[in-house]
């Protein structure tokens, strides 16, 4: 019995800083993004609000890359 008391004691120490921090990690991991205005789409890689841009008539052997928001040849990211 005694070292079942034990196990069980060992186990509420280990886990108690787990339960203590769980409620705060819902908080921190839902972040929404900001209310874009005018047709603006959020950016979560530069965390701001951009402007779409029309694609542009790339030349031969290049296509347009949306994200960087320029052209770039074919096999390129």
């Amino acid at each position: 019995m005694r070292s079942l008391l034990r196990r069980l004691t060992i186990a509420a120490v280990a886990a108690a800083p787990l339960a203590t921090a769980s409620p705060l990690g819902a908080g921190i991991g839902s972040a929404e993004p900001l209310n874009c205005v005018n047709g603006q789409f959020w950016d979560p890689i530069t965390n701001t609000c951009q402007t779409p841009r029309p694609a542009q008539d790339c030349g031969p052997g290049q296509y347009w890359n949306a994200l960087s928001n320029v052209c770039r040849p074919l096999g390129q990211l």
